[in-house]
């Protein structure tokens, strides 16, 4: 990777919650600069290196093309225009969420702030004033996440500005949303998403199933699911809306995953993992040794029905063979059953290794 060049860095813009910017999402949080360097063309140029090597701060991208070819940085070189603005806008300014998906945090969940009690659970960067700056004709890709897109405000202020100033024919609209709703107070989404010119909407289903009810604290599978079908009836006629299945896949479901992918497979859905970083005590290497074998039968099972990328299979292979974080298992066991007692959940019953950890966890050999 001598010739790193990204058009993220060089004309893309992702808005965080706590008021700085990065090129992307992917972007190491330590590099994160101020809002206030937004309109400095230059903002992220530091970032390439003089022997045109990927820089440490996009390891992310640069370890995803090692294991598959592709990566955030290779999708945003392939829709690179001559364009010498903002070309590529993720707005995830707010942490406003109705989920308290086990994975994340108060960082990205308001529910989480409000359950931890924080007396500011909400966080946001105003962007009303940035505007201006953000939707120029340069403009032809925004991502939305959060928190959930479609219950912030500012989502749908931003679409209904594009669609009166008739820039919206020009743009894709690419989403992560937890499919909750799909509705804002009197306003319809998909009715407001045929007026785009393309729209992938990344489904983040970690189960399919009533796992997920568990996994993704609030959900509803019964009411996810119907909106997943009526998403998917809508992009049977309306090509340029589609779906994508997005799990953020962990310790907590991956033993739910050859269901998930044939879920994906039966509804002719692309499924494109995230895999989890952190926090540690849910990452696939902390899988303890002792359950390497449920795993590794739940990514074979995935893989055999052909409906996978093998990259993202044999990543997910490689680092629960490392397990290199397996010893810290028994913590991870701690904030399960923790917050099942917090939240009047069974997420520890509905995971596949109850017998494994009464059994092997709790075992006193001097006394057998």
């Amino acid at each position: 990777m001598s010739d790193w060049k990204c058009a993220a860095i060089d004309n893309g813009v992702t808005i965080f919650p706590n008021g700085k910017i990065g090129p992307c999402c992917l972007i190491d949080s330590s590099y994160l600069k101020p809002i206030s360097e937004l309109t400095n063309p230059n903002r992220f140029k530091d970032l390439y290196q003089e022997d045109g090597s990927p820089p440490s701060a996009c390891a992310v991208c640069a370890q995803s093309e090692i294991h598959s070819g592709r990566s955030y940085r290779t999708m945003f070189e392939q829709h690179r225009t001559t364009a010498p603005g903002l070309q590529y806008v993720d707005i995830r300014n707010t942490n406003l969420c109705n989920l308290k998906c086990r994975s994340c945090g108060p960082h990205y969940s308001s529910k989480w702030g409000d359950e931890l009690e924080y007396s500011d659970s909400i966080r946001k960067q105003d962007i009303q004033a940035h505007l201006p700056y953000l939707l120029t004709d340069d403009l032809h890709w925004m991502y939305f996440t959060g928190g959930e897109p479609l219950i912030s405000k500012d989502h749908w202020d931003i679409l209904e500005q594009l669609i009166e100033s008739g820039r919206a024919k020009n743009i894709r609209l690419m989403y992560n949303t937890n499919l909750t709703t799909l509705k804002y107070k009197d306003k319809d989404i998909v009715s407001i998403w045929k007026q785009f010119k393309q729209v992938q909407i990344n489904c983040s289903l970690d189960a399919a199933g009533p796992e997920i009810n568990y996994i993704r604290s609030g959900s509803n599978w019964a009411e996810i699911l119907q909106n997943f079908k009526t998403l998917h009836t809508i992009g049977q006629t309306h090509t340029h809306i589609s779906l994508n299945i997005s799990p953020t896949m962990s310790l907590l479901n991956i033993w739910f995953f050859a269901d998930l992918i044939k879920f994906a497979h039966d509804h002719k859905v692309p499924c494109d993992p995230f895999i989890l970083a952190g926090p540690h005590a849910f990452v696939l290497n902390a899988i303890p040794s002792g359950l390497k074998p449920l795993a590794m039968e739940q990514l074979d099972n995935a893989q055999r029905l052909g409906w996978i990328h093998n990259g993202t299979i044999d990543r997910m292979r490689e680092l629960v063979t490392n397990n290199n974080l397996g010893h810290t298992f028994n913590g991870t066991l701690v904030e399960i059953m923790l917050l099942d007692k917090v939240r009047n959940e069974n997420l520890f019953d509905v995971l596949p290794f109850k017998e494994y950890v009464l059994k092997g966890v709790h075992k006193f050999d001097e006394y057998q």
